[in-house]
């Protein structure tokens, strides 16, 4: 598997769990992390939080009609 798919997997479960909030939620736990030693987990974080934003804009609104 790769990280692009975890990280695609990581952010639909942050969906499921805090709904259009999950890339605010994720943006914040990257900002958590800064100045700690381990930068790759804060930048793992960040990228979730862009997948969620990509994620939730590519879901059409109830008032969108899809075709």
């Amino acid at each position: 598997m790769t990280n692009e798919r975890k990280i695609w997997e990581a952010a639909m479960l942050l969906i499921e769990q805090h709904g259009i909030a999950a890339a605010e939620v994720a943006h914040r736990e990257a900002l958590k992390r800064r100045g700690r030693d381990d930068e790759l987990t804060r930048f793992v974080w960040f990228w979730i939080a862009r997948f969620a934003a990509e994620i939730l804009r590519s879901t059409p609104s109830e008032e969108e009609s899809v075709h």
